[in-house]
Parts: structure tokens; C-alpha cells; sequence
């Protein structure tokens, strides 16, 4: 034991001696050029509860109306800056946005093609949010259609 006691104070004794040590002590840079602040809040985009045809059907229109119930807002609800009104199907396919407080819009005639249903939907929008899809839908179903107008059609 006292072997290992003198062989201990002899390492040290040469550390020292010789100036070993445990190397340079870590750095790190920070800068700071500018200071941000800003505030954080956070809202719900409501869905459109209900979506309606501006009429039953028609002949020799241009487009097809569609109205809807605007977005619930209040509390953490955000208020929309526009609505789109998109449809789907084998009648055609296409969206077009209106800005809010509208709550109503159309169904392109030029989209649409003969023989066909079209699903229709409206999403309320706010920025690059989007809301879920309307809670109600509606069936556009075109007889004929040519040369940018809806010779007859249903809405449903």
C-alpha cells in the first residue's frame, strides 16, 4: 500500500512539473442583433353549418346560385375573410372564393358538362387556415349544358 501511495505522489509531482492539465476551457459565441416580439393567439375556424340552393332548378342560366349560413364566430371563433364554394362529380369540377361577409356565390356554368351530378360544398377561410367542409352539401344535376350556360339543371 504505501507502494501505491508513493507511486500516486510521484505521478502528481510530474504533472505538475511538467505543467499537464485538463486542456482549454470550451467557448461558445452569442449574438444578439435584434430583438422580436410579437403575440400568439389562438382561435378556431368554424365550419359552415348549413349550405343551401339559391334555387330548385332553372333554365338557360350562365351559373347556379348557392347561399349559405355564415361560420359561427365568438369566443376563440375566428371571423372569416372569404368563403369558397367548391364542387365535384361527374357534372364538372371547379371552386371559385368570395370574400366575407358574403354568403353567397355560383356554381360556374362553364364548368359543367351534360348528364351529371356535382357535389357542392362551401369551407370558410381565414388567411391560409381552412375550415372543415360545410355540414350540409348539395347535388347539382345538369341535363344539358354546352357553350358556357346550363340549359336545365336541379339543385338538391
Amino acid at each position: 500500500m504505501l507502494r501505491t501511495v508513493a507511486a500516486s505522489a510521484l505521478v502528481l509531482l510530474a504533472a505538475g512539473v511538467l505543467g499537464v492539465s485538463g486542456g482549454s476551457p470550451a467557448q461558445a459565441g452569442w449574438s444578439r442583433s435584434a430583438y422580436v416580439t410579437g403575440t400568439a393567439n389562438a382561435g378556431v375556424l368554424g365550419a359552415v353549418p348549413t349550405v343551401s340552393c339559391g334555387s330548385a332548378g332553372g333554365l338557360l342560366a350562365a351559373n347556379i346560385p348557392i347561399t349559405w349560413t355564415a361560420a359561427p364566430t365568438g369566443g376563440n371563433a375566428l371571423t372569416p375573410q372569404s368563403y369558397t364554394i367548391a364542387w365535384s362529380g361527374s357534372a364538372g369540377s371547379g371552386s371559385t372564393t368570395v370574400a366575407a361577409p358574403a354568403t353567397s356565390g355560383s356554381v360556374t356554368g362553364a364548368t359543367l358538362t351534360l348528364l351529371g351530378t356535382s357535389t357542392v360544398t362551401v369551407t370558410a377561410n381565414y388567411g391560409t387556415w381552412t375550415s372543415p367542409v360545410s355540414l350540409q352539401t348539395r347535388t347539382i344535376t345538369t341535363v344539358l349544358g354546352a357553350l358556357s350556360l346550363i340549359v336545365a339543371w336541379t339543385c338538391a
